[in-house]
């Protein structure tokens, strides 16, 4: 075959590129990279590294199909069926409105939501106008033990909303709906949620007929029109807020730019709110209604209430008491200084956006640039959390963990963002530590970092950590000397041979031995 016959990838890219500009496409080069790691398979690094690679016959057929939809203006997220959320990726479907990254700070809301009512157990949050689930599944994702009821109205939504939330393993932590606004939810539940979250139809009537072609054309408009003023639906979630919250509870809603004003001012004649705020999306237009009402959420209260903030446990029988009160502090996005087998470190839960994580490192005075290695529960933690782990390192595994080995792998996608170095990789350890291993079990895993300001000794007992570090924390779990009483030994994986990033307690000729 001719080389003008064969079609590479980079062949297709620009080709595909050049047809859709012509087209009309304004980001040709980015549907064109989209339409091909859809047909291929390929991400798109992935792409660039088979510039010279030819086309399968079906990857072809597939492309071509994919062409003709974008020429007509559908949009990319129906033809390759899916879009990337904030940490999670989301089927998408013909009849159901496509995510925006806008949502994604309606979610940061609903958060904050989350974290204030976290006395609650479980915290119960409702998401009216589901969609394909993304809000309520990045909700159930970054924090483990929420429990979410969502709903739509539509049959094609809510069918596709199950299917998101099962193939993120959420089964357990989301309940789909199909209804109004809420008419299917339990009563039961009523009053009992901490937060309301809705991204609801706010397109105004006039705005509707400006709309462009790849979102009238294509997307329901049940999804997007709402009313003369694109409030229709926002007047009904505001007489709704009320019943289905506990007091103190939070609604947060995303609306039209123009529509804030008025929004807000209908919240403020109910008369039920003792707050509501008007906050931004990425472009500075607002965007979204945060309102708090009238009441207080229940104040966190410790099982075992610490004298001082200092809890004296056992590292290798903890007491269920004090693992509890400890994983609620972390759960609230907390900060705590802990015992683990090498020295004192101080840790945070590691979920997306935790404000305990940027805590750490002002109470270390230690550039937030810099990232926290992640102690784990058991070693099967490896699998989920890191990628191309090569044979030898899993050796070590198998013979050094639990223990002060850290070891320096390529991260999966399941390790967000926040806790990936430049490299896109993390440093993983399982701590020889049962009061480590079962906070990690009960929160996820653990950021961590030695408790003592940057540059200082590492603390290898309670009485040697700094008394500004003990004080900043929000609780300190004292448990005598650590059995180390040094850092760990730390390993990088990702070079084909063992390197020795750190000295440890267990020796380099250890480590090299044990890799063979």
């Amino acid at each position: 075959m001719s080389e003008e016959n064969v079609w590479t990838i980079n062949r297709c890219l620009t080709w595909t590129r050049d047809y859709l500009a012509r087209k009309g496409d304004e980001h040709a080069r980015l549907s064109a990279e989209w339409l091909l790691s859809a047909a291929t398979g390929k991400d798109r690094t992935g792409l660039y590294m088979a510039f010279d690679e030819p086309l399968s016959a079906d990857e072809l057929t597939r492309m071509h199909g994919f062409i003709e939809r974008r020429a007509k203006g559908e949009p990319l997220q129906y033809i390759t069926g899916k879009t990337s959320f904030r940490f999670i990726d989301v089927a998408c479907a013909p009849g159901v409105l496509i995510p925006r990254p806008e949502t994604e700070l309606l979610v940061d809301a609903a958060l904050e939501g989350v974290d204030a009512a976290r006395a609650m157990s479980p915290v119960h949050v409702l998401e009216i106008g589901c969609g394909t689930g993304c809000v309520s599944c990045a909700i159930a994702s970054e924090r483990p033990g929420a429990l979410v009821t969502a709903t739509d109205i539509s049959p094609t939504a809510a069918a596709l909303a199950r299917k998101n939330r099962d193939a993120l393993g959420l089964a357990d932590a989301i309940d789909i709906v199909e209804c109004d606004l809420a008419s299917g939810v339990s009563p039961e539940l009523m009053g009992t949620f901490a937060v309301l979250v809705s991204n609801p139809p706010y397109i105004p009537d006039d705005v509707m007929r400006e709309l462009p072609e790849e979102v009238a054309d294509y997307e329901p408009e049940l999804a997007l029109a709402g009313g003369v003023d694109g409030l229709d639906v926002y007047r009904r979630l505001l007489a709704l807020a009320p019943k289905a919250l506990v007091p103190g509870g939070m609604l947060a809603v995303e609306l039209h730019e123009d529509a804030l004003d008025a929004a807000a001012a209908l919240a403020r004649e109910q008369g039920c709110w003792k707050s509501v705020e008007i906050r931004r999306d990425l472009t500075g237009r607002t965007r979204f209604i945060v309102a708090a009402l009238a009441g207080e959420l229940p104040a966190v209260v410790l099982a075992h209430e610490p004298e001082g903030r200092i809890v004296e446990c056992s590292q290798d029988e903890p007491a269920p008491e004090v693992v509890a009160d400890a994983a609620a502090v972390l759960r609230a996005g907390g900060v705590v200084v802990m015992p683990t087998d090498s020295v004192y470190g101080i840790a945070a839960a590691a979920t997306p956006s935790n404000p305990g994580h940027r805590r750490i490192f002002d109470i270390k005075r230690r550039d937030l640039a810099q990232t926290l290695p992640l102690l784990v529960s058991d070693a099967s933690e490896l699998d989920r959390l890191a990628i191309d782990v090569p044979s030898w390192a899993r050796s070590l595994v198998e013979r050094l963990w639990p223990g002060a080995l850290t070891l320096v792998v390529r991260a999966s996608e399941a390790v967000p963002p926040d806790y990936q170095r430049e490299n896109g990789t993390v440093a993983l350890r399982v701590p020889d530590s049962a009061l480590v291993r079962e906070l990690a079990r009960e929160v996820g895993p653990l950021a961590a970092t030695s408790a003592n300001t940057h540059g200082m000794p590492a603390p290898a007992t309670s009485a040697d950590i700094e008394r500004r570090i003990a004080e900043s924390a929000d609780l300190t779990l004292a448990a005598g000397p650590t059995p180390a009483g040094a850092a760990s030994t730390i390993v990088d994986t990702t070079s084909g041979e063992p390197r020795i990033v750190r000295q440890g307690p267990i020796p380099a000729e250890a480590i090299a031995a044990l890799a063979r």
